[in-house]
């Protein structure tokens, strides 16, 4: 099993990678956020970001992992999050 390298620039301000399969982006992170603390990722669906918070401290579980749960609402709604969400993200 080869070594993953991660050849990137500390001053990059916005890295983009590449495709990968399976679990896989979840340990490219891990090893990324090893190199580059803070790390902000953004995911396509709360499903999404679950996955990757839960992977990510499978695979490297001294990195501090938080997940900042989506408000369940649109933005013209006229009704609030629900309260668990609120206190949650905060």
């Amino acid at each position: 099993m080869g070594t993953l390298d991660l050849q990137l620039s500390l001053s990059a301000k916005h890295v983009t990678l590449p495709a990968v399969a399976g679990s896989a982006d979840a340990l490219l992170l891990a090893k990324l956020a090893a190199q580059r603390k803070p790390l902000v990722v953004f995911t396509e669906t709360a499903g999404h970001a679950q996955r990757l918070h839960d992977e990510i401290k499978w695979f490297a579980p001294s990195l501090s992992v938080h997940l900042l749960p989506d408000w369940e609402t649109l933005p013209y709604d006229q009704f609030s999050p629900h309260q668990d969400l609120i206190s949650e993200r905060l």
